[in-house]
């Protein structure tokens, strides 16, 4: 698969931390959204063979002592696949195509918890399965 990408963009990330008059029962919810566009309006896009995609991934990750919350998005052409519809990708092409806004979902969340708890940051990893991270303080 050939993905040409633009540059990731965050919509949106909040820290917040729990404390006992904030505390609620939010749970981890990872939600990943794949909108493929259509270009047949474009006369030099070669629709029967290539697609545009736009990615995006929102987030609430919910740790005892805080959640952060937010979207990332980024918008991708596959310049030799044709995608009509999220289904025709199989796991591991969308596993290829979200990393990159996985990845800055965890490097938002160590800088920030790095500056907001004065230790080292927490270090999500999604590489195991994408919607349930680990983590960890290194």
């Amino acid at each position: 698969m050939n993905i040409i990408r633009q540059p990731e963009f965050v919509e949106a990330f909040h820290y917040d931390m729990n404390t006992p008059e904030n505390e609620t029962k939010a749970e981890t919810e990872i939600r990943v959204e794949v909108k493929p566009f259509d270009m047949s309006d474009q006369p030099d896009f070669p629709t029967d063979v290539s697609s545009v995609l736009g990615l995006r991934v929102i987030f609430q990750i919910v740790f005892e002592e805080f959640a952060v919350t937010g979207a990332v998005r980024q918008l991708v052409t596959l310049s030799d696949r044709k995608v009509d519809n999220p289904d025709d990708l199989a796991q591991s092409e969308l596993d290829e195509l979200m990393r990159p806004l996985f990845s800055m979902i965890e490097r938002l969340t160590y800088d920030v918890t790095e500056i907001a708890l004065d230790r080292p940051g927490v270090q999500l990893n999604f590489a195991n399965e994408p919607g349930t991270p680990e983590a960890s303080a290194e």
